[in-house]
């Protein structure tokens, strides 16, 4: 059985228990800490879970502890920083069994602490059946379809408007192509809206529910990942590089966005102009039927069936 908390954020609305299918549940309740012999798994950035409680919780059971992004205070916000900083050196002194790391330089920052069989890679994925049905059905917005019908060229992104953005970047690029429509999809986190162009050939549609999110990114033709370059963008395994992957829409990123360089289809670039030409790139590639291949391929290999796996053999370890 797998039992996942929520604290009821911003979407969900979960009182007591709620079956998800199969084998899983979903539950607010927090009696669920005390269940005795279950694995827990404690998330880097969205647990600030202090030392003490985690070394309650191994006493009950095992611990996997995910570090899926460097600890940063634009991931995670200040008040925050120092409990989550803490939780991690826990977990790197042995207050846990297993680190799980989504990046390869978050898998070096484990094993320079950890030995190398308590230490596994296991980046993000991707739902490739969610993205690859026939999404026709989903009428869009006035406001998207008025844009698509004045631009023959979508440059398309979806995910948080969030201080790692390149916003200096974003500007440019969208001012070198007048020509291209730049079209940016996701919540606005901290202010990120305030800095997108002003421009005619730019807009922000705001959050799309993941339900439906794939109707409108299959009119992307290119698609970017345009983070500044830091430790947050180095460290980051993005899920929306192979939910890209899966639409089969060319995908340019920042040059020190590693695990996405890691793949030879990405095309980056190490500032503005060069991701301009990267982007023109970009749209020679797209119909690229050997290419295109290429693209599902990878996101065949990343599907989160084949990540389950990886995370299976974890449990089995325990």
């Amino acid at each position: 059985m797998v039992i996942y908390r929520t604290i009821n954020g911003e979407f969900d609305d979960v009182i007591g228990f709620r079956h998800m299918g199969g084998n899983v549940w979903l539950t607010n309740s927090p009696e669920i800490d005390s269940i005795e012999g279950a694995v827990r798994s404690i998330y880097s950035t969205v647990d600030p879970t202090p030392p003490e409680a985690l070394a309650d919780f191994r006493k009950k059971g095992k611990i996997v502890y995910e570090y899926i992004d460097h600890i940063d205070e634009a991931v995670s916000g200040a008040t925050r920083l120092k409990m989550l900083a803490d939780a991690r050196d826990h977990a790197f002194e042995s207050g846990v069994d297993v680190v799980v790391a989504s990046a390869r330089m978050l898998e070096n920052e484990a094993l320079a602490k950890r030995p190398r069989d308590e230490v596994i890679y296991v980046p993000n994925g991707v739902d490739c059946s969610h993205y690859r049905k026939d999404w026709s059905h989903i009428p869009l917005p006035q406001e998207y379809r008025d844009f698509l019908a004045r631009h023959d060229k979508i440059v398309g992104y979806f995910g948080a408007l969030a201080p790692w953005l390149w916003y200096d970047l974003i500007r440019d690029i969208a001012a070198a192509r007048p020509d291209y429509g730049f079209v940016f999809i996701g919540p606005d986190y901290f202010g990120g809206s305030d800095n997108l162009p002003k421009a005619d050939n730019f807009i922000w549609l705001g959050p799309v529910d993941y339900r439906i999110l794939p109707a409108y990114a299959k009119e992307f033709d290119v698609a970017i990942i345009p983070f500044a370059h830091s430790d947050v963008a180095r460290t980051t395994s993005p899920l929306k590089l192979f939910e890209y992957f899966a639409m089969e829409v060319p995908v340019v990123v920042t040059s020190s966005m590693d695990e996405c360089c890691a793949y030879d289809v990405v095309l980056s670039a190490e500032n503005a102009q060069e991701y301009v030409q990267a982007i023109d790139k970009a749209f020679e590639l797209r119909d690229d039927s050997g290419y295109r291949r290429s693209m599902a391929a990878l996101a065949d290999q990343n599907d989160w069936i084949v990540r389950a796996q990886s995370m299976e053999a974890v449990f089995k370890r325990l």
